[in-house]
């Protein structure tokens, strides 16, 4: 009798896997991370609007993203992430959310008030989300001027 063996990563993904994932995301959506550069990605009610805030070398991007929702008060606020990508580890990682410039550390969370203990990992899933469903509605980055 063969037993069907299941890897770990396929029970538990390793801990970087939502880090790597959105920086896949983001390169698929995003091809061309110039300094200044601008794009829309989707239109209408729920765009996404992506700005390469800083280049900081070969191994280092600085985006800031945010949607646009426009309606009768029922569709959720806009959101807004700072996104700090680095190219040579090839992981995307949510530094900014909304109004906060810093989410602390998961061991440093409990001093701060406010924040949950696995706030990064909760917002940095809120951007996987918002990414994945980019990509299923095909939308594709318009660079604007």
């Amino acid at each position: 009798m063969k037993r069907h063996l299941v890897s770990r990563r396929e029970v538990q993904p390793h801990p970087l896997w939502l880090f790597e994932e959105n920086y896949l995301l983001l390169r698929r959506l995003l091809p061309r991370l110039r300094p200044g550069a601008r794009f829309v990605l989707g239109g209408g009610h729920g765009a996404l609007r992506v700005e390469v805030a800083e280049d900081a070398g070969p191994y280092t991007t600085h985006l800031t993203l945010s949607t646009t929702f426009a309606g009768d008060g029922q569709l959720p606020p806009p959101l807004r992430f700072k996104v700090r990508i680095y190219h040579d580890a090839r992981l995307a990682e949510v530094t900014g959310y909304q109004d906060c410039a810093h989410i602390p550390p998961r061991y440093a969370a409990r001093q701060a008030e406010g924040f949950q203990r696995d706030e990064r990992r909760q917002v940095n899933r809120l951007l996987h989300e918002v990414l994945q469903q980019c990509r299923r509605h095909g939308h594709v980055a318009v660079e604007q001027p």
